[in-house]
Parts: structure tokens; C-alpha cells; sequence
């Protein structure tokens, strides 16, 4: 059986409120990346709030600006990379360390000996990464997503289980016995009908006889 982390993009966002409840609701760990410039609203205040007030769910770093969806030019700068991310860090109230990370738009790691940089869409996020690295932060990617279409899950939840298990028992994941499952908050919303989804999803694992953790507490590589 696999230790399986749940994280989710692109918060504070509608669904991420959903999120929470489901994690909490089913006393399943998770880590919601959160993006330190959508807190303004009173809406991502008190989703900030009740992502830190349960003990089923961690905050994680995804930026302040999440690239303005502009990857190449971000990456091009990456002391501003980690300027974003130190004031992210603030607003997100993030206090454990090292800091829980996920890169906009690209699937990096920088976790203990774990060093791979995206190579899907573009090796630009290497010098940024490395400047997170060194200033106290830890960088994850992830090994299987369960994509987002028009606002809603693109597979069903018989087919994102089947990639889970298709991946842990071929072994292309980062560490054996590990996968890291990328999610967007905003496929899980009660009022679009899909925040049953994600309960189903912890089911079929938890089915399968598999565990769950939050990303700190990746444990498949020497020093995470």
C-alpha cells in the first residue's frame, strides 16, 4: 500500500472552501497550495482561516502573483521569484519550516536529494527553484494529476483512480510507495454538483488500502 498526498492548486478560489470541508469531514489529511495575492477578499480570508483551523489541513506556498499565467517572463527573474514567495509566505501565515512550496505551472522538486526541474514544458524554473532551496524552502512537483476542464474534473472517478493505481504499480512515481496527486480547487465545488467527487476519490484509495499525509511529511527521499 502507497502513502498518498492530496494537494490542490490555485486557492484561495470557489472550491477551495469545498476542499476543506471534505478533508476535514473525512479526517483525511491534504495541502492546498495557496496563492498569497487572492487573499485580499473577505471570501479568501476566512477560507485562509479555515484551512488553518483544521487539523486535517496544511497551507502550502503556490506564489503571490501565480505568474500572471506569463511562466516565461516569471522565470525569467527568479530573485523576484523569491521575493513573491517570501511576502506569499507572510500573508499565507505560513510558521513551519521549512516552507512548503509548489512552483506555478511547473512540475519542479526541490526536496532533500530529490532535484528534478520540469521538463514537459520548460527547464526555465531551475535557477528559481534552487534560490527557494537555498533560502529555506521546499519545492514539490507531483507524480499523477487529475486535470481540470472548463472548471470541472476531466476524468471520472473510475479513471483517475485507475491512473493511480497504473502509476504506483508500474513505479513512475518520484519514490516507490509514494505519489503526490495534483488537484485545482476549483473542480470541487458544491455548487457546480463535483464536491462529491472528491469524497469518492478518498474513498476508492482509502479502499485500497492506502494512506494519507500532508506534503511536509514526504518521507520518499533522503532529507524529506
Amino acid at each position: 500500500m502507497a502513502v498518498v498526498y492530496l494537494t490542490f492548486d490555485d486557492g484561495p478560489v470557489a472550491g477551495t472552501d469545498d476542499v476543506v470541508a471534505v478533508l476535514t469531514n473525512k479526517q483525511v489529511k491534504g495541502t492546498v497550495f495557496l496563492v498569497g495575492g487572492q487573499i485580499s477578499s473577505t471570501f479568501g480570508r476566512n477560507v485562509l482561516t479555515a484551512a488553518h483551523s483544521s487539523r486535517f489541513v496544511e497551507v502550502g506556498n503556490h506564489s503571490t502573483t501565480h505568474a500572471n499565467r506569463r511562466y516565461a517572463d516569471y522565470y525569467s527573474r527568479p530573485a523576484d521569484v523569491l521575493a513573491g514567495f517570501q511576502e506569499a509566505t507572510t500573508t499565507l501565515r505560513i510558521t513551519q519550516r521549512p516552507v512548503p512550496a509548489r512552483l506555478p505551472g511547473r512540475d519542479t522538486w526541490r526536496v532533500g536529494s530529490l532535484i528534478s526541474t520540469d521538463r514537459t514544458n520548460s527547464r526555465d524554473s531551475a535557477a528559481a527553484a534552487d534560490q527557494l532551496a537555498a533560502a529555506g524552502y521546499r519545492v514539490y512537483g507531483w507524480d499523477e494529476e487529475w486535470k481540470v476542464e472548463n472548471g470541472r474534473p476531466k476524468q471520472t472517478i473510475d479513471q483517475i483512480v485507475a491512473m493511480v493505481r497504473s502509476r504506483l504499480a508500474s513505479g513512475r512515481v518520484e519514490a516507490n510507495g509514494h505519489i503526490v496527486v495534483l488537484m485545482h480547487d476549483i473542480m470541487f465545488r458544491a455548487s457546480r454538483g463535483d464536491r462529491t467527487k472528491l469524497g469518492q476519490f478518498i474513498d476508492a484509495l482509502s479502499a485500497d488500502g492506502h494512506s494519507f499525509a500532508f506534503i511536509s511529511e514526504y518521507v520518499g527521499v533522503s532529507g524529506g
